[in-house]
């Protein structure tokens, strides 16, 4: 958000910053209202408060028309990293407008600038092309009056020496997105209602005081998470003999355990990129022979300042054979990736569409529950079924312990931004991360086959 921000200032050049901290609300309306007096045309991050205490910031205030001594007009330019405007963001316009015009700025337009997720990089990047501009004016000025309505009320709150009452319950559809958490669900069980249940039936057991997972009656729930619940509170492993044999009887050897990590940035790198496109950079690669047999490790990290897609296909090709099957964790991904790649570079079509049609995705039998421990908490997630089964490997000691720190990363690597040490210590923190993805892939293999082993005796 902060680099598709400063982008657009290259698209309103010549501003002026307000600087002042982000809570000196007085100094920055100071600094706002000193750049206007000085016929400042483009102003960046400029601050205004109405009568009634709503303040607001605006990433750029522009001046339309007017001279000093005559009526000014402004336009309201707010810049989103989103690729359309949402609904929340007429919201958000519409308090800004509210806080200018009640600050005494006459308001022309009120628009949007948000990411153009169909330019494609050609050369330096092209700031006009890469942003697409909206007028939201006539969807601001509906908005106003509701907002209007509702600002005494919330302002009160602010002014109030108490915080409000607010009990948890079914209006926190997210609790765990909300930024209140550690204060409101203080005491709350990691493993709550909120974890197994629909609206309905969450309203149903928060009436009954209900918030345990443990204290939810049987068959209350029903389905996959009615499995969760009875592993939960017996403490006992899920094992469905036929269906993991099933399963278990497409995987052919040798075996391929193979793991993407990719990028998605907003502001595309390298030419021939879009924003919030996917370009893989990194995979890491298990290759067994045979059952129990020893492991060959192989790897790919792009670290250039440069496109990543045609050496990580060619070396995916090369490495990944032509028979035998391709394990992998969430198959639609990694199948996604190979056919972007194959639609990209027809001559390696046909290596990537085959190594597609050998995958075999481990993710199937927990997330059907044909193999299910207690410990997992309603979570399919490698991030969950590796410490439940093999508590001996962890990604909480990783210096890399994420797929979206991973992204992060690599769209630094990719964009040139890490150089010596720092990008040393990036890429190992990439390789142990990618790496114990598919050696968590191993284990885990060996765990159905041990359940079984299990179950047949």
């Amino acid at each position: 958000g902060h680099d598709v921000g400063e982008l657009a200032k290259l698209v309103w050049k010549g501003g002026v910053e307000v600087m002042e901290e982000y809570f000196d609300i007085t100094g920055a309306i100071t600094s706002t209202e000193e750049f206007v007096e000085a016929g400042k045309s483009v102003i960046y991050e400029a601050t205004a408060m109405s009568p009634d205490g709503l303040y607001s910031k605006i990433d750029i205030l522009k001046k339309v028309r007017g001279t000093k001594g005559v009526q000014v007009e402004w336009d309201l330019i707010e810049v989103k990293a989103s690729t359309r405007v949402k609904d929340y963001h007429i919201w958000d316009m519409a308090s800004q407008r509210l806080a200018f015009e009640g600050a005494g700025y006459k308001i022309r337009k009120s628009v949007l600038m948000h990411v153009n997720n169909q330019y494609v990089r050609d050369g330096e990047l092209d700031a006009k092309e890469f942003f697409h501009q909206e007028d939201c004016t006539e969807e601001v000025l509906e908005r106003m009056a509701m907002a209007s309505a509702e600002l005494p009320s919330l302002l009160d709150i602010l002014k109030a020496e108490e915080m409000p009452e607010c009990e948890v319950g079914g209006h926190c559809s997210s609790p765990f997105s909300c930024d209140y958490i550690d204060h409101c669900w203080e005491g709350f069980p990691d493993y709550s209602v909120y974890d197994v249940t629909s609206r309905g039936k969450l309203d149903n057991l928060l009436e009954q005081g209900i918030v345990d997972v443990k204290d939810i009656p049987d068959g209350f729930v029903g389905g996959l998470k009615e499995k969760d619940i009875q592993s939960y509170k017996t403490g006992k492993v899920l094992a469905d003999k036929a269906n993991l044999g099933m399963w278990a009887s497409d995987i052919e050897y040798p075996l391929y355990f193979l793991d993407f990590e990719t990028i998605n940035p907003a502001i595309p790198p390298c030419d021939g990129m879009s924003p919030y496109k996917q370009y893989p950079f990194q995979f890491s690669l298990h290759v067994q022979q045979k059952r129990d047999g020893e492991l060959e490790h192989f790897e790919y990290l792009h670290t250039e300042a440069s496109d990543p897609q045609r050496i990580f296909a060619e070396k995916l090709v090369e490495l990944c054979g032509d028979k035998g099957s391709v394990v992998v964790y969430n198959q639609s991904f990694e199948s996604r990736v190979n056919s972007l790649l194959a639609e990209k570079f027809p001559d390696l079509r046909k290596g990537l569409f085959a190594i597609n049609h050998r995958m075999i995705d481990l993710l199937v039998p927990f997330q059907k529950r044909w193999l299910h421990h207690p410990d997992q908490l309603s979570s399919a997630s490698i991030k969950a079924v590796l410490p439940a089964f093999c508590p001996e490997l962890s990604y909480s000691d990783l210096d890399v312990s994420d797929g979206g720190e991973a992204s992060r990363i690599g769209a630094a690597l990719i964009a040139g931004k890490l150089s010596g040490e720092d990008l040393e210590s990036a890429s190992k923190g990439l390789r142990d991360y990618c790496g114990l993805d598919t050696m968590a892939m191993v284990k885990l293999l060996v765990v159905v086959y041990n359940y079984l082993a299990k179950e047949k005796s």
